[in-house]
């Protein structure tokens, strides 16, 4: 079991690197601010660092993982099937509903069903999480997230 996690680590450090690796080739800062490869170089560093830090915690005595099955369970393929299929019908739904409705109804599938939060929690952050972000991306950072192309809901500002 131990062998699994340290190659895991390895893996992830392996993918950190190709990620700075490739950042490095694209424009790092421009005139007007971080470039495209900003972002991505340093998702790498991170990724890489906390992978780092993973392999010497389980290369110490007190770090060993518990002894058990590697996979999950039956429920939990279920909810890592249901997490990638809802991954996946958001972004082919982003452009005909627009991103405010699209993830409020994704972050609701995700708290509600799959994380069994309160309903009225779920309510909360679904609210925050679709109309906030929409509000302060195009408000604030002058970022245009995607509108529906449904003319109905497009009136209506989603």
């Amino acid at each position: 079991m131990l062998r699994i996690h340290q190659v895991s680590a390895l893996l992830f450090m392996a993918a950190s690197g190709y990620m700075m690796w490739e950042a490095w080739e694209l424009e790092y800062y421009t005139p007007v601010g971080p470039g495209a490869g900003f972002f991505p170089f340093w998702l790498g560093v991170i990724l890489g660092a906390m992978s780092l830090i993973w392999l010497v915690q389980l290369s110490r005595p007190a770090g060993k993982p518990e002894e058990g099955r590697f996979l999950p369970d039956f429920k939990g393929r279920i909810q890592i099937a249901a997490t990638i299929a809802a991954l996946v019908l958001t972004a082919l739904l982003l452009d005909l509903l627009g991103f405010q409705l699209t993830m409020f109804l994704f972050l609701i599938f995700m708290l509600l069903f799959l994380g069994k939060q309160p309903i009225w929690m779920s309510l909360i952050i679904s609210a925050i999480g679709s109309v906030g972000v929409f509000y302060v991306f195009g408000k604030f950072l002058d970022v245009r997230l995607p509108l529906s192309s449904l003319s109905l809901l497009n009136k209506l500002g989603l």
